[in-house]
């Protein structure tokens, strides 16, 4: 495999998207509960301080899954794996390395085989 030094990362860029995506949301955010806080106060002009907020169903869900500590990544074996790398105990099985990357790429041979018809 072959690494190519020369690209260029879009990390910082990335970044600074998802910072104004998030500080575009926080402004609709206010923007809305303002709004929902005005619609909600009665026609004498007093004020209830009340507003209601409803998420998305998709937000909620994301939030019940952080809340419940499901991650895809299993970070006790990442872990344990660290520890043994530390403490020179990890053994690596070469042959099921090899097993692996031959797997692989008969997948991605027959994949390709068969988007191309040949």
């Amino acid at each position: 495999m072959k690494v190519d030094s020369t690209t260029n990362s879009n990390l910082p860029s990335l970044k600074d998207a998802l910072s104004r995506s998030q500080q575009s949301d926080a402004t609709t955010a206010n923007s809305n509960a303002q709004t929902a806080s005005t619609a909600s106060q009665p026609a004498t002009g007093g004020t209830s301080g009340d507003a209601s907020v409803s998420l998305s169903g998709l937000s909620q869900h994301l939030r019940s899954l952080a809340a419940s500590g499901s991650a895809d990544i299993d970070t006790a074996h990442v872990e344990s794996i660290k520890q043994a790398i530390k403490n020179g105990s990890l053994t690596i099985d070469s042959s099921k390395i090899a097993d692996g990357v031959l797997n692989t790429a008969r997948d991605l041979l027959q994949s390709k085989t068969s988007s191309t018809g040949n």
